[in-house]
């Protein structure tokens, strides 16, 4: 079968914009005039890669998430030139599928990852700063999480998290910083389960503490034991961080994740807070009985989660709430009233 007869065409190639644009220019040549060209990417922007089409009306992206055998959802991004037709035959082919689709604007990080990766990087960030990864991870796993971040970090695989993290770093800033940490594990090899080791150690199905990345951060701190990485040693007991309890350091994670489905809600990325919320459940394993993110605001307080971003935004601005957080905390309303 020739590519002119095919109605579909998926591209999964790495992360890497100029790669994934020579293969859209060549599949957009040999394709016929039906054939739909999706992409699998993770962040990068469809309209780009449309650019690099004759037909940027057929183009759209088609966003499955790992493992794709278990994991129901797929974002189906529309591009600025993307038809009518072509997201009406992208849904129909994803529910062909098995798949349950969500509808996102096109836009750096689209839905999932744009409102995961905060959360994932600060997680590293803690880390970094002296908090135990088994700490972290426990606090998200007793609040509902299926498991923590740094875990997640090691599932994902280091060096995609960095990729991903830098494309949404260009676009939204500090709340979406690659610390340091996880340059020195990609240096060193250690991308996650794929390669034995990462944040933790696999052997077969145990996981266990990485000493060499211990060792690491004793050198970061100042430990004349820390025989890795630069000696950087910071005041560490006036570090408030390092004193959150389980609740407090599952909320300061969690609330970041608020924030940013909220700002997808704001910009439009997707049309309601039933997406948002069923996206980031479906997506991410999102404790399922806290109802998403942005239920989970809700049934909090709206206005005791714009309360808590402003205490922690004195000492880091990511955590500044964004406009449709502060209206509903001063108005008194909700995301899910009419």
């Amino acid at each position: 079968m020739e590519l002119r007869d095919v109605q579909f065409v998926i591209e999964a190639a790495s992360e890497k914009i100029e790669i994934k644009k020579e293969i859209f220019c060549e599949l957009a040549m040999q394709a016929g005039p039906k054939t739909i060209v999706a992409t699998n990417t993770s962040a990068l922007p469809v309209g780009e890669l449309a650019d690099a089409t004759v037909s940027p009306e057929h183009v759209i992206g088609l966003h499955f998430f790992n493992p794709v055998s278990r994991m129901k959802l797929v974002e189906v991004v529309i591009g600025k030139q993307t038809s009518d037709e072509t997201r009406e035959r992208t849904l129909a082919f994803a529910r062909q599928v098995g798949k349950l689709p969500v509808i996102v604007r096109d836009s750096p990080g689209f839905l999932v990852n744009r409102v995961l990766f905060p959360y994932l990087l600060d997680a590293a960030e803690l880390f970094e700063s002296g908090l135990d990864a088994d700490k972290i991870d426990n606090a998200l796993v007793q609040w509902g999480m299926p498991m923590g971040p740094l875990r997640l970090i090691d599932e994902i695989g280091v060096d995609i998290t960095i990729d991903i993290g830098n494309t949404l770093e260009k676009a939204y800033g500090r709340r979406d910083h690659v610390p340091g940490v996880l340059l020195w594990l990609r240096d060193g090899q250690m991308l996650g389960r794929k390669s034995g080791a990462g944040f933790y150690k696999y052997e077969g199905k145990t996981q266990s503490t990485s000493e060499s990345l211990a060792r690491w951060r004793r050198g970061l701190h100042g430990d004349p034991e820390g025989a890795e990485g630069p000696v950087i040693p910071p005041d560490r007991h006036r570090d408030p961080r390092l004193r959150l309890n389980e609740t407090e350091l599952a909320h300061r994670l969690v609330f970041l994740m608020v924030n940013e489905a909220a700002r997808c809600l704001e910009e439009k990325v997707v049309a309601s807070p039933e997406d948002a919320d069923y996206g980031m459940i479906l997506g991410t394993g999102f404790a399922p009985f806290r109802g998403g993110p942005l239920r989970f605001a809700e049934h909090f307080g709206i206005e005791k989660v714009v309360q808590e971003m402003e205490r922690l935004t004195q000492t880091d601005d990511k955590f500044a709430p964004c406009e449709i957080l502060k209206k509903h905390a001063r108005e008194g309303t909700k995301f899910y009233e009419s």
